[in-house]
């Protein structure tokens, strides 16, 4: 019998569980999105029809059109909304366009909507909340304070925290509208990583006419290489495999570097790994002037290459596995789609059990050896980590309630299909190779098909998730990014595996048809304040790109994907 469900509140006053995630918290601030696109079950619907218009037109005459009735005339309709992305899809005559919304000029922080024209130029779908009542706002738009006196400002605030900081890894500005409370603020947006103390992400918002800090959260996520020859490394992971893996060799001083391109395709990222301890750095220390790095070389000096850092050649290997994935599967060119190195870093802390994407690298912890082993040990962890770089890089979801669990969620999702596709083994276990080391075959930290088979404090039931109408109310987890990433994580599992849910079943399509939906909705549709409608939402119109609707009847792939999503609650 199905059972009656009811939506519950849940108190945010129950204990955290000891482990969350295997990323480290980070926040946002906006509500969710509404779609802007209605599903339709039989055909996709055309929201707005273009007569003559070139495609920027369209897109910003139909972004317009959803401000309802602005009391101040624009002088320019569309103006508000600014084009940052657009791609032409050759396989399926479709243009897709991001946007991010405006005022005078200036961005707001966690806006932002996605357009699919058909190639006619017709509007077809469309995601992303619009704001209204923005052209008759008074936001001030002039600075009282400099770029740098911000900075300094954030930097006397993250060592308040963790100490003094000898080396950011990055620090970076931009001057934004950051709404907060039912307010519009000037704000300057730093992001500072640090790994040394204490690995950390820091975004501050500070206000820019006032130099008062508004919001502030932890998003925790010399050599000359042009003269080092490439060589193959070998070494043992951290379960004890010999492995082989590309590294590079200075023929000067004999000495070798983690250092190798991930080639796969015909394109060719590179990769580099360090060591965040002070491990012996032989003959040189890159911190000075490889940009996003810190911590010390991992190298040797031997003949054949060999290596002798289990979990920096696990975190070596595994960034090169998924990186595979990612070039083959999706024809994505590294981690933003341009190229960018991919750097790991192991040794994090003392024993850490925790991993991060921290905006500029993949950082791993040892583990305590109790709940966790050395977290570059797990394939599917590198995978959720790296595509939290993809996440940033495409749809960049605000890290808190719906928007944040979606954002964990598909770091899940892509995580463990990049493990499948690499060990094709089908399991939809999230770090079952760096959990309880001890304790062998007991599962992983996160079930992808049963989500409440594993435990947390957070729930009355005890247990995560797996309905939309059972999901975490309250305020811990940055609102439950990780207790409910496992509702989507169902819908994913279900759209790949099949199954009966709810008295609903749900014929599945398989992995490889499901990791193409997922890539699809997250680079072309999600926006970053997309929650769980919007997820399906997005799902059904990447389903429907890839697998049109025949007769007037959706295809097998879209039908799985509304029966999974109706079966956890998402209608």
């Amino acid at each position: 019998m199905k059972k009656k469900r009811q939506k519950k509140k849940i108190s945010s006053k129950a204990a955290i569980p000891a482990v969350l995630a295997l990323s480290v918290a980070f926040g946002g601030l906006l509500p969710t999105s509404s779609a802007l696109a209605a599903e339709s079950a039989n055909t996709a619907t055309v929201l707005f029809q273009a007569e003559g218009l070139s495609k920027h037109e369209v897109v910003k005459a139909y972004l317009q059109s959803q401000v309802q009735a602005p009391t101040v005339k624009l002088a320019d309709p569309g103006e508000q909304f600014k084009i940052v992305s657009e791609q032409e899809d050759s396989e399926t005559g479709t243009y897709h366009v991001r946007t991010v919304e405006q005022y005078k000029g200036i961005p707001i922080y966690g806006s932002g909507q996605t357009v699919a024209l058909d190639s006619s130029h017709n509007v077809y779908a469309s995601l992303g909340k619009v704001t209204q009542n923005l052209a008759r706002s008074i936001i001030p738009t002039e600075a009282s304070l400099s770029e740098d006196e911000a900075v300094s400002i954030v930097k006397e605030q993250v060592e308040s925290q963790i100490g003094e900081v000898k080396n950011y890894d990055g620090v970076k500005s931009q001057l934004l509208i950051y709404p907060h409370k039912g307010k519009y603020y000037l704000a300057y947006l730093v992001k500072a990583s640090t790994s040394i103390p204490e690995p950390g992400y820091f975004h501050y918002f500070v206000d820019a006419t006032s130099g008062e800090v508004i919001d502030s959260f932890n998003k925790i996520h010399t050599v000359d290489e042009e003269t080092l020859s490439p060589v193959l490394g070998r070494g043992l992971d951290v379960h004890g495999n010999l492995l082989s893996f590309n590294a590079a060799k200075d023929m000067e001083t004999g000495t070798s570097y983690l250092y190798g391109p991930s080639v796969w395709s015909t394109t060719s990222v590179p990769m580099a790994t360090f060591n965040a301890k002070a491990f012996d750095p032989l003959l040189f220390n890159l911190g000075s002037v490889l940009l996003g790095f810190t911590g010390y070389e991992v190298t040797t000096a031997s003949g054949s290459n060999f290596f002798h850092d289990p979990a920096a050649i696990s975190a070596h290997y595994n960034s090169d596995k998924v990186n595979r994935y990612y070039q083959i599967t999706h024809k994505r060119n590294s981690l933003d789609n341009n190229g960018m190195k991919l750097i790991s870093t192991a040794h994090i802390g003392t024993k850490w059990n925790n991993a991060a994407w921290n905006g500029i690298q993949m950082m791993y912890g040892d583990g305590d050896g109790i709940k966790f082993g050395s977290l570059s040990g797990g394939l599917d962890v590198a995978g959720h980590e790296m595509t939290h770089g993809v996440i940033e890089h495409s749809a960049d979801l605000v890290y808190q309630g719906e928007s944040g669990a979606i954002n964990e969620s598909l770091a899940d999702i892509l995580g463990n299909l990049a493990e499948i596709y690499t060990t094709k083994e089908v399991e939809w276990e999230l770090g079952e190779d760096i959990t309880t080391p001890n304790i062998p075959g007991d599962g992983g930290l996160r079930s992808m098909s049963d989500p409440a088979s594993k435990k947390t404090s957070l729930m009355p039931s005890g247990h995560y998730p797996d309905h939309y109408d059972d999901r975490y109310l309250g305020t811990e987890d940055k609102g439950g990014v990780h207790i409910n990433s496992g509702i989507n994580n169902k819908a994913a599992y279900l759209i790949s595996q099949g199954g009966t849910n709810n008295d609903i079943t749900i014929k599945g399509i398989g992995t490889s048809k499901t990791e193409k939906i997922y890539y699809r909705a997250l680079t072309l549709y999600l926006t970053p304040s997309s929650g769980f409608h919007d997820m399906r939402e997005a799902a059904i119109s990447a389903a429907r790109d890839l697998y049109p609707d025949k007769n007037g009847a959706p295809s097998a792939e879209t039908q799985a994907v509304m029966d999974a999503y109706t079966s956890v609650g998402v209608n």
